[in-house]
């Protein structure tokens, strides 16, 4: 088992950062996507921010990333389908921070590729991570979230109220990941617990895990348009912890996709059947290594999508809160 390893980056504070105290936050996947963006937007807000992911490289250029927005950071290399490990993290988080005001559970692997052709492994790693893995984180900071009657995010998907071909493990992660979220809200109410808990459910967004997936079809999925900006989702994710909120969907355009699929369920999968089949005949090439066996994003944002856009209902939300 990996040994947990506490680092601390102090850049120094940067003056009128948009916060009236530091909050203390635990990030999983922060080395790359969501994750570091979600980062970097509390570094902005002052924040103390203890970072969590598998790869110390990525780790490191995520800490740099949030420290040179205003944040304090702490790099915590652990991986959220080890239960020990992560939760040795969570405690030295919990130590270094002095207590938690939010944890954002970003973690995420996926394969693709038909279901009849998918490794059985991959597709249990996938589960591990994405389900098991924010379970696992949810379980871990919970006592300190009590401490303080702070906030859990889970970032969820689009995918757990539609069809998602080719990406049936994600798909079952992500439905497994709404079911908890609704089910553990429920009881933390009925135990009157302090603690918020929010789903934040974006569309496709361009991180760099779309380039990073355990390929079972010989190919990556096509590049697709329409993808949104990790940032978009960070704030998004940030309004929810404020607002102490059930969650939100992500983008107009995918919450009309939502929509659509719930109420016109057999033309939803006549159009995913359609575009299962086109992803597979125009894919990009295989990364050479599984991601299951490296960390993935080295602290990157955005991934190798078409130029990603704005959400503009998080802009116009955005507008109104100011």
């Amino acid at each position: 088992m990996r040994q947990t390893r506490l680092q601390q980056r102090l850049p120094g504070h940067k003056p009128g950062v948009e916060t009236a105290r530091a909050e203390r936050v635990l990030i999983t996947g922060a080395s790359s996507g969501i994750g570091l963006a979600t980062a970097i937007a509390y570094g902005r807000r002052g924040a103390r921010v203890a970072l969590l992911a598998r790869g110390e490289d990525g780790l490191e250029s995520a800490a740099a990333q949030a420290g040179q927005a205003g944040a304090e950071t702490f790099v915590l290399p652990a991986d959220v389908a080890d239960r020990q490990a992560l939760g040795a993290a969570v405690d030295a988080a919990v130590e270094a921070l002095g207590g938690l005001d939010v944890t954002v559970a970003s973690a995420v692997a996926a394969a693709y590729g038909r279901f009849t052709d998918t490794d059985a492994e991959d597709f249990d790693r996938t589960v591990a991570t994405t389900l098991t893995g924010t379970v696992n984180t949810t379980r871990a900071v919970l006592p300190a979230l009590e401490c303080s009657g702070g906030s859990m995010v889970l970032v969820g998907s689009i995918a757990a109220r539609m069809p998602l071909p080719l990406f049936s493990a994600y798909a079952t992660a992500k439905h497994g990941l709404r079911g908890f979220a609704d089910a553990l809200r429920v009881e933390l109410a009925e135990q009157r617990s302090a603690v918020s808990l929010s789903l934040v459910s974006p569309g496709p967004v361009d991180t760099p895990l779309w380039s990073n997936l355990a390929c079972q079809s010989g190919s990556l999925p096509a590049s697709f348009p329409g993808s949104y900006r990790p940032e978009d989702v960070a704030a998004a994710i940030i309004r929810c912890t404020v607002a102490r909120n059930r969650g939100t969907t992500v983008g107009g355009a995918a919450a009309l996709i939502q929509a659509l699929s719930l109420a016109a369920a057999p033309l939803a999968d006549r159009v995913m059947r359609a575009a299962a089949t086109y992803s597979l005949a125009h894919g990009r090439p295989c990364p050479e290594r599984s991601p299951f066996d490296r960390s993935i994003g080295g602290g990157r944002i955005r991934g190798d999508l078409p130029a990603a856009r704005r959400s503009v209902l998080r802009a116009i939300s955005g507008a109104l809160s100011r």
